[in-house]
């Protein structure tokens, strides 16, 4: 969900709601704060805020998904006290994965996030090297509000499947990565062979 500080908690809960019934509780939910000033102009936003926005979403959704009725008390984002009976099938929530680099960001991750998707590619732009040194300021972070490490997932795009999953997985423990074809292919029709391919080589480990 790119850009999620601007948007509206209460439409946002149900959408992600309906998505993890649907999918019968796979829901993965990444939340990022946008870079681009543009954005926020044009939805008359202030992009200086969209850290406090993006703290007060994540309450609201945490707060949308699991209370009945349903409210959350924000300067940027408030949603009056309603009935809320809809839920999602995962339980208490889908986990909230988060993008973020800067020490703000990582902070919130660290109070807000279940997981966090690293800004980065293994290996077309960071290598696992430059994945572990990411992720050394998350388990501080987590540590000064009394989270473990591992309880904040971790997570990072790859281009090269199947081999660098096996690499990342063995260097840093890392499970889920997210296949991101972006720099790898060029057409629609490339694309799906790409996961094709990549599903098939997993699949045999």
């Amino acid at each position: 969900m790119p850009s999620s500080p601007a948007l509206p908690p209460v439409q946002s809960a149900r959408s992600l709601t309906t998505i993890d019934l649907v999918s019968g509780g796979r829901l993965r939910p990444g939340f990022g704060i946008a870079w681009s000033p543009e954005e926020y102009q044009a939805a008359g936003l202030d992009f200086g805020r969209r850290g406090a926005r993006m703290d007060e979403l994540l309450d609201a959704l945490d707060a949308l998904s699991t209370e009945d009725p349903a409210q959350h008390k924000g300067v940027h984002l408030p949603a009056a006290l309603h009935h809320s009976p809809l839920k999602p099938a995962r339980k208490p929530r889908p986990p909230f994965c988060l993008g973020a680099l800067s020490e703000r960001g990582l902070a919130t991750v660290a109070r807000h996030g279940d997981g966090r998707l690293p800004l980065c590619v293994v290996p077309s732009f960071v290598g696992i090297d430059g994945l572990i040194a990411q992720r050394l300021p998350l388990d501080r972070l987590g540590r000064d509000v009394g989270r473990a490490p591992e309880e904040i997932d971790a997570g990072t795009g790859v281009t090269q499947v199947a081999d660098t999953i096996r690499l990342v997985h063995e260097r840093t423990g890392i499970d889920p990565c997210m296949v991101d074809p972006m720099y790898a292919v060029k057409t629609v029709d490339e694309t799906i062979d790409h996961a094709r391919d990549g599903l098939g080589l997993i699949a045999e480990g």
